[in-house]
């Protein structure tokens, strides 16, 4: 099976053989993340863990590198709290003990006795520890802070990151100056930042990129920051760092790659004192990130209802639905340096927050785990099989087996799933091509029999990500014959089309949607060079109106809209070839808009061209000024109602008529919104609307 990605929900996974310990429904009280490893408590005290395990970090005592489903570290039930690094972790107990397992470059496991332990591993005998930070995603620097107050250090001190006054290396915790009023710690790839009891900020360790502020290049012990007494959080992230002042204000400083400092100014390049960042206006309770992003969570109380993320969206790392794959970045935002919206379940109350390397796990107040972004080492712990691990763009249940039929399926054309019979949405990303979609459309099951087999699940396709090679057709080879890709797709609502300048890839739509008799609209303004819609919406029996004024390349046209019982109204390019069938039984048929039609004589009128439509004075066709007396001296064509372009106005707009609620589309079919009221029309923007297949001014 070819791997795919998950979106909003799970699959069926091939490790079904995990022991029903593994597959249980979990109740979580904690959870961290590390660079690609995934840690969390159950209410019961039960410690459990999964993503990469390289080094043996996950606790588990060795076994496969890759592992997304959660699997319970030891037996004791007696966890507090975890935190982890690039490759290693720690783990405090209810009794204040520490224990660590994973690599142990450095001496950061702090064990002293040089080796690296796949299982949890008490650190010296001390009981009275209250929490670790560590380098989590360069180097192997640790320190802990203690119920006491005081700092102890350990690990790598090449940079001076450790705080005791030298370079050394420190294999055991040693403790930092003789301070008592320590009141969080927090460490990024070379520096360190901690807070006092009293509100203050202090640093040290290497400063090249503005993360220690205004203090000298090279700071080897504990030196204040600013004078300012309200800092309540601090978060320090690869060569940046941000913090929450007691106003629930956000401030950042450090190196300013690539934007990623949320201060919208690519300007910056280096911010040396801390910064307000303006573009997130609720107080903000939690903060986390990864090299090269950055996510908050703004709320009140400890309790965040919002999170926003900024920075990469490699492997869908902003959570709202968009992004590129880490190793085939093609369409899609691949940045933003303003803060973006994740788009959690609605109602989400999120006590918990921890990001890794281009993902982030959240937990709620019931509870729950949710994750998004990076997925390649079972990070999100969803069960996945090591084919499927690959990443999500929207949040999706974490540290839980997700249901057994998955419903949105996000993958590009190299990862085409072996099977979308069971899929209610298609997101495409990456580049696409005719032999692609031939693949596709095996895929949903449109490859055998005649006609073809057709889908009954798919109800949404968004290719709004996706790149489109040129002269690539959605009309494919099969066997002996040939399908439309979509042909056939009973359930199909919703076709988002790529961006205008991809759509302009496209050649040919023949049978493309052939028989999706629940499609409601589809865009076609930036599908500039088709030449072939033969039977391209045929059986489209939903479908009210299409826009196909941009598509003035189309020499192929038999059966277009052939049994499209519901169109009442199609706009017309400057030049198209109309061929036998083109409206057949369109029968509901009340506007056709030519106006763009760049001849001065009346086209020909292809024989069945209207086929069992009677009442052409029904039909109201716009044609130019300059080709009206063609038309209306011409045998066929002057059987409808015919309107020059300089008087068709909106005329067709309904008179006192009784508000319906329905459906708003835009002049291009494109659907907008659903209207209940007549108040929720009026509040529409000023323009031009279709409602119930009529034209709707709202001025």
């Amino acid at each position: 099976m070819k791997a795919f990605i998950k979106t909003l929900f799970g699959l069926a996974c091939g490790l079904l053989a995990i022991g029903n310990a593994n597959a249980q429904s979990h109740q979580w009280k904690f959870v961290t993340t590390g660079e690609g490893s995934t840690y969390a408590i159950e209410k019961d005290g039960s410690l459990w863990a999964w993503g990469w395990n390289e080094s043996g970090q996950l606790g588990i005592g060795g076994g496969d590198t890759k592992i997304s489903v959660p699997t319970k570290v030891g037996t004791d039930n007696n966890w507090k709290s975890a935190v982890a690094g690039q490759s290693y972790a720690f783990f405090i107990k209810e009794d204040g003990t520490l224990w660590a397992a994973g690599d142990n470059t450095k001496g950061v496991q702090g064990v002293g006795d040089g080796m690296g332990h796949k299982i949890p591993t008490q650190i010296g005998t001390d009981n009275n520890w209250k929490s670790v930070s560590v380098s989590r995603f360069f180097g192997h620097t640790a320190i802990g802070l203690k119920t006491d107050g005081t700092l102890w250090a350990w690990g790598e001190g090449e940079t001076g990151a450790l705080g005791l006054g030298n370079y050394a290396n420190q294999t055991v915790p040693k403790q930092i100056g003789t301070d008592k009023d320590w009141a969080s710690v927090t460490i990024g790839d070379h520096s360190t930042l901690a807070l006092k009891t009293d509100g203050t900020l202090w640093g040290w360790g290497w400063n090249n990129n503005g993360t220690l502020c205004n203090l000298p290049s090279h700071v080897k012990t504990p030196t204040q920051i600013g004078t300012d007494h309200d800092w309540v959080e601090v978060f320090a992230v690869s060569t940046s760092a941000y913090g929450i002042k007691a106003d629930g204000s956000l401030w950042v400083w450090g190196a300013a790659d690539n934007n990623v400092l949320g201060l919208n100014d690519e300007e910056i390049t280096k911010q040396k004192t801390p910064a307000k960042i303006t573009t997130i206006s609720e107080k903000v309770v939690f903060i986390s990130g990864y090299r090269n992003g950055r996510v908050v969570g703004v709320g009140a109380n400890g309790v965040a209802t919002k999170v926003y993320v900024w920075g990469t969206n490699e492997d869908g790392a902003l959570g709202n639905g968009t992004g590129v794959a880490a190793d085939n970045p093609g369409g899609g935002i691949t940045f933003t340096g303003v803060p973006v919206q994740t788009k959690l379940p609605e109602g989400t109350k999120i006590t918990q927050l921890s990001s890794g390397e281009a993902y982030t796990i959240v937990l709620t107040d019931d509870g729950k785990l949710y994750g998004w972004g990076k997925n390649r080492g079972g990070q999100l712990g969803d069960h996945s099989s090591e084919a499927q691990m690959l990443f999500s763009t929207l949040p999706i249940p974490a540290g839980e087996k997700a249901k057994e039929e998955q419903d949105v399926f996000t993958f590009d054309a190299k990862n085409i799933p072996s099977s979308l019979k069971s899929a209610k949405q298609l997101i495409l990303t990456g580049e696409w091509g005719t032999a692609d979609f031939a693949a596709l459309t095996a895929a949903i099951g449109n490859n055998s029999g005649f006609p073809p087999a057709g889908n009954n699940t798919i109800e949404k396709v968004d290719m709004s990500q996706a790149t489109i090679k040129s002269g690539t057709s959605l009309h494919v080879a099969y066997g002996i014959g040939s399908v439309g890709t979509f042909q056939g797709c009973k359930a199909l609502k919703e076709f988002v089309m790529p961006t205008k300048s991809e759509a302009a890839h496209f050649t040919s739509f023949r049978a493309a949607f052939q028989n999706c008799n629940k499609l409601e609209a589809i865009d076609m303004t930036g599908c500039t060079n088709l030449t072939n819609l033969t039977d391209a919406f045929f059986g489209c029996t939903t479908l009210k109106i299409c826009d196909l004024s941009s598509c003035s390349k189309i020499t192929s046209s038999e059966s277009l809209f052939d049994h499209c019982e519901a169109m009442e109204e199609v706009k017309l390019p400057s030049k198209i070839v109309l061929q036998k069938y083109a409206f057949g039984s369109c029968l509901k048929l009340k506007q056709i808009d030519w106006e763009a039609y760049e001849g001065t004589q009346a086209p020909d009128f292809a024989k069945d061209l209207f086929q069992y439509v009677t009442d052409f004075k029904a039909i109201r066709l716009i044609v130019p000024d300059a080709a009206y007396d063609s038309f209306a001296a011409h045998a066929d064509w002057s059987k409808f109602t015919l309107v020059k372009a300089s008087t068709a106005g909106i005329g067709n707009t309904p008179a006192n008529q009784t508000f319906a609620p329905g459906k708003v589309y835009n002049l291009s079919g494109q659907y907008i919104t659903t209207v209940n009221s007549e108040k929720d029309l009026n509040n529409l923007p000023q323009g031009v609307y279709i409602l119930h297949g009529r034209k709707v001014i709202v001025r």
